[in-house]
């Protein structure tokens, strides 16, 4: 919805659907009534945590490491972008409603409540700018209720990304600062540390992207980049050496229980979105139910994990053409809490049962499934925002940066790779032989000025792409690192030698069958004919390829950034300028 629309928009008819959040008025709301009391400013604010991410978004980003059968859209990447009309993630509904309550939380006589619930708010003015420059880059700023007599508002250009990013560094600061009495102790609900988890990450990511854009179509001018680096550093490093949380070692499969706890992990989750009651998510189903997506890792994943000794599985002889339950044998811990590999029990008990009509790659979900008691409604809370990504945020902007020492590592990065019993990353070895296969395969780009912490930033890579699978955060990622190509290769499964019969969880039954010509079928196992219904890199063998059909692309010089809508351009008189690559037709 255009800026337009919501100048009449005063009232506010949403239910915030999060663990303990008040329904909003449903009435009108006049500000002189109300914004008086604490349960105003209560009731006013819970509708910005509509703008958490729902558990089903976790599977609809564009990444090379997780796909499903029904994302498409996400698959097409490029070729399934147009220029809208209107639409395409250009809505300012929330903004307004946020300064709409800044401009009128003064009434408020209660300068504890009011200075909580304006830190919340500020958090959320700045989320919704850092998810507007991750989507759009440069946008206009917006720091008051527009009204229909301020044309030059309503025409106003888009800001910078320096003035949005700023901005959005300062809304954190002053977050943090408001929140740092806290009046409401949750892990549902926004906390100082929540708010310098937030700088960090926007910092780390235009930092980020600064630096690996730089002389190119979105940074032609190389904006500076190692400040908004330290800066990110520094804001994780504040919400690591908060004693408020640490990492969770709880039972046999730690990793695995933070992503299927009926209650978030409350000592290492900063930020959670809460399930319970009729307010449930489908995020087994996408794993379980064959109707519901067949979802499932990709080699590119499988082949990231280290062996449980430290050293590389892609440095192993015949590495490639291991079959499934060769490869996960022997890996860091976190692959058998991640992906359903041999012998893994779901949090309701029941056991991990290979099954290829779930699992569109053949890397079957363990990660986010709790079972198939959860399949028609999970009650999982779904973590947002870790102590694990602070630790990884905090060692990547030192090394983007060129400041990453030793113990950096060891106060960051190796205690995740302890929580998992893998051994401590070392700097200097690291540096001294960079993965040949993260940089061919992977991460290409980073080889570009091959700088001398080129080896540890791949494993820093390695670590979050390990860590942070599917959380929703590996398309920025991709995007602020320029590596956007990888999302036009294919996606890989496991390898098949060829026709055959194969049990993949060795449970000794067959659980996928394969043929060329001639049917041999297993009591309960569908054979799959090569070629047909079931596709493989080298024709007759080869890594099982999902979305064999569809044609994917990726304009470098184009899809790291989504066009603006041609009603917004047309509206602000060509004010709005479109993004590079981008012809929407208009002679503005």
């Amino acid at each position: 919805m255009n800026l337009y629309k919501y100048l009449t928009i005063i009232g506010v008819g949403l239910a915030a659907a999060s663990c303990d959040l008040d329904e909003m008025p449903q009435d009108s709301i006049s500000p002189d009534s109300f914004f008086r009391t604490e349960a105003d400013l209560e009731q006013y604010t819970n509708q910005f945590y509509l703008m958490e991410p729902d558990a089903a978004s976790l599977y609809d980003e564009p990444s090379n490491l997780i796909v499903d059968g029904l994302a498409q859209p996400a698959v097409l990447v490029g070729l399934n972008r147009t220029v809208p009309a209107s639409g395409g993630g250009w809505s300012w509904g929330n903004l307004r409603h946020i300064n709409y309550y800044l401009q009128n939380s003064h009434r408020c006589s209660n300068e504890g409540a009011r200075n909580y619930y304006d830190g919340v708010a500020l958090f959320w003015r700045a989320y919704f700018y850092f998810e507007k420059l991750k989507q759009f880059g440069e946008v206009p700023w917006y720091d008051e209720v527009l009204s229909s007599d301020r044309d030059e508002l309503l025409a106003k250009p888009r800001d910078s990304r320096e003035t949005v990013i700023r901005h959005i560094i300062s809304d954190c600061d002053e977050a943090a600062r408001l929140l740092e009495v806290e009046r409401v102790k949750s892990v549902y609900k926004i906390s100082r540390e929540a708010a310098l988890f937030l700088k960090a990450r926007a910092c780390l990511f235009e930092g980020t992207f600064r630096k690996y854009h730089s002389g190119h179509t979105f940074n032609p001018d190389g904006l500076p980049y190692k400040e908004l680096l330290d800066i990110a550093a520094d804001a994780a490093g504040k919400v690591m050496s908060s004693p408020k949380y640490k990492l969770s070692k709880t039972g046999n499969t730690p990793y695995y229980s933070l992503f299927a706890s009926q209650n978030a992990v409350t000592e290492e989750t900063i930020l959670a979105r809460c399930y319970g009651g009729n307010f449930t998510h489908n995020s087994d189903a996408y794993a379980l139910v064959t109707s519901k997506g067949q979802a499932g890792y990709t080699k590119a994943l499988a082949f990231s994990y280290l062996m449980a000794d430290g050293s590389r599985f892609t440095d192993r002889p015949g590495y490639e053409t291991m079959t499934f339950t060769e490869e996960c044998a022997g890996r860091d811990p976190r692959m058998a809490q991640t992906i359903a590999t041999q012998g893994a029990i779901y949090a309701d008990g029941s056991s991990a049962t290979f099954n290829f009509a779930t699992t569109i790659t053949g890397y079957p979900m363990l990660k986010f499934v709790a079972g198939p008691s959860y399949t028609n409604a999970s009650t999982v809370d779904m973590p947002l925002y870790r102590l694990a990504e602070a630790y990884l945020n905090y060692a990547e902007a030192k090394a983007e940066a060129g400041t990453l020492k030793q113990e950096d590592l060891d106060i960051s990065v190796n205690l995740l790779r302890n929580r998992a019993g893998m051994p401590d990353l070392i700097l200097k070895d690291a540096n001294a032989a960079p993965d040949p296969f993260l940089t061919s395969e992977l991460y290409g780009y980073v080889n570009v000025d091959r700088g001398p912490d080129m080896g540890v930033i791949l494993e820093i890579r390695r670590e979050r792409a390990i860590e942070l699978v599917n959380e929703g955060l590996r398309y920025s990622d991709l995007c602020r690192w320029r590596e956007g190509r990888l999302l036009s290769q294919p996606f890989y499964g496991p390898y098949v030698p060829g026709e055959g019969r194969y049990d993949m969880d060795g449970d000794g039954k067959i659980d996928f069958c394969v043929y060329i010509n001639r049917r041999n079928p297993s009591p309960g196992v569908t054979p799959l004919k090569i070629g047909e219904e079931i596709f493989l890199s080298e024709g007759d063998k080869g890594y099982i390829v999902a979305h064999n059909h569809l044609e994917r692309k990726f304009n470098e010089e184009r899809d790291y950034l989504y066009p603006i809508p041609t009603n917004e351009r047309t509206l602000t008189g060509g004010a709005l300028t479109q993004n590079p690559g981008w012809n929407d037709g208009l002679k503005l």
